[in-house]
């Protein structure tokens, strides 16, 4: 079974950023519409300022409760795009921290924060 990851993105310096001290990574920014993406769910999901912080849950399984699914569509500069409601967004290698090969599916859940 795999686990289900969870970060908590948040605004720093305009960027949307998400900090995780067990796998090592400090204010890791989502890039290339991959931030977009993310913020167009928290709005279809009802949190009203994702930029002061929110949750999300990924897994290369699904969950209950996920509510979209990424699909890989190449790798590229070291990292990977992945294609959401036709949509294309770019994840860095800091991806590789929590699976060791880009997954063919992510399953993704946003949150407000409690």
């Amino acid at each position: 079974m795999s686990r289900v990851f969870q970060i908590f993105p948040f605004s720093h310096q305009g960027m949307l950023v998400f900090d995780d001290v067990s796998v090592g990574l400090d204010k890791e920014p989502f890039v290339q519409n991959t931030d977009l993406i993310l913020l167009d769910l928290c709005s279809l999901n009802g949190i009203e300022q994702p930029e002061k912080g929110f949750s999300l849950k990924f897994s290369e399984s699904s969950f209950e409760g996920f509510q979209i699914e990424a699909k890989h569509v190449r790798e590229e500069n070291g990292g990977n795009w992945y294609l959401v409601n036709g949509h294309e967004g770019w994840l860095c290698p800091a991806l590789f921290k929590y699976f060791p090969e880009a997954p063919d599916n992510l399953y993704i859940a946003v949150a407000p924060l409690p």
